[in-house]
């Protein structure tokens, strides 16, 4: 055997045994992941794989990018499948995924923090969405952005703000703003819209990994300065979502991955938000209120917080 062969079966050996994969390097065993992290053999149920702990419950869906991490949806980068007789999943969604939900403090061990940028979408001659009762999704995310930087602010957090008002801004300019801000935090607030005018809930945008799909927009497998927060990305988007569930009350439509210029060019981790469907005749009824766009807010500020109380622990345990 030739010392490139040794050296390269050595590097597959070590790269497959720290994910806990026992097959090809890419994927790993469902089963020995959830030895590594010290859950019970796993269970099955129809189509649902459940691996259970005290603490936490991850539900997977075979054949299928669908995670419950704890009651919150998740898409992975990529279908569990069967491979002979194992369930297996990527390594990317092993790494970048469940590792950061499972050891936050770990994962935010490096992530320093002081300051929050939030950017509300579109603005001036961009309107973005508009319902069938005129909510403007320009005006109504500034409201929300608003109220989100004066309960991060009562709480001695510094926030900037992309625009102050109903004014042109555009996509590269909001990155470079949160660069020359210092910003460790990059918050894109919008609302959604579809053609079919039931659908309804919350999403929650981060950048995919370098070389996996997007569930949303540009498709590409190029490695973008975002990606330099995979982890940070994952467990951001994770709080922020669980908490507008948490105060909104609406339907949970999952944390997504999609190349939106605003992720890719991200100094910091960053996620973009999409807080319900002015397209839904209901939903529309509700973000025309004060106190629902208050609620959505709150629930904004409070992943940040969870966020950021993470982010603590982390430069504690260095």
């Amino acid at each position: 055997m030739t010392k490139q062969i040794i050296l390269l079966a050595l590097v597959l050996y070590m790269g497959s045994s720290a994910a806990g994969v026992s097959g090809p390097a890419s994927r790993a065993l469902l089963k020995d992941m959830g030895a590594r992290y010290g859950f019970p053999s796993p269970s099955r149920a129809g189509d649902k794989i459940t691996l259970k702990s005290r603490y936490t419950t991850m539900v997977f869906k075979t054949n299928s990018r669908r995670l419950l991490f704890n009651g919150i949806l998740l898409w992975l980068n990529r279908p569990l499948v069967k491979e002979g007789d194992h369930w297996t999943l990527t390594r990317a969604d092993v790494t970048k995924v469940i590792d950061p939900l499972l050891r936050p403090n770990q994962a935010l061990a490096g992530v320093r923090f002081s300051t929050v940028v939030l950017d509300p979408g579109h603005g001036g001659k961009d309107t973005g969405a508009v319902g069938r009762r005129n909510v403007y999704e320009k005006k109504a995310v500034l409201d929300i952005a608003k109220r989100v930087r004066t309960k991060l602010r009562a709480s001695g957090l510094t926030v900037q703000l992309t625009r102050e008002r109903d004014s042109t801004l555009s996509l590269s300019a909001r990155t470079i703003k949160a660069r020359e801000w210092g910003a460790d935090v990059f918050v894109s607030i919008h609302l959604n819209s579809a053609h079919n005018t039931t659908a309804t809930g919350i999403e929650t945008y981060a950048l995919p990994p370098a070389g996996q799909p997007s569930t949303a927009g540009n498709n590409d497998s190029k490695f973008y300065p975002g990606n330099k927060y995979d982890q940070a990305n994952t467990l951001l988007a994770y709080y922020v979502q669980k908490e507008l569930l948490a105060q909104s009350k609406g339907a949970d439509r999952g944390i997504r991955r999609a190349r939106f210029d605003v992720l890719q060019s991200a100094p910091c981790p960053a996620i973009l938000v999409e807080c319900g469907f002015v397209s839904n005749k209901i939903e529309e009824r509700k973000i025309l209120q004060r106190t629902y766009r208050d609620r959505i807010a709150a629930g904004i500020a409070r992943g940040i917080l969870a966020y950021t109380s993470q982010v603590a622990a982390g430069l504690q345990s260095k």
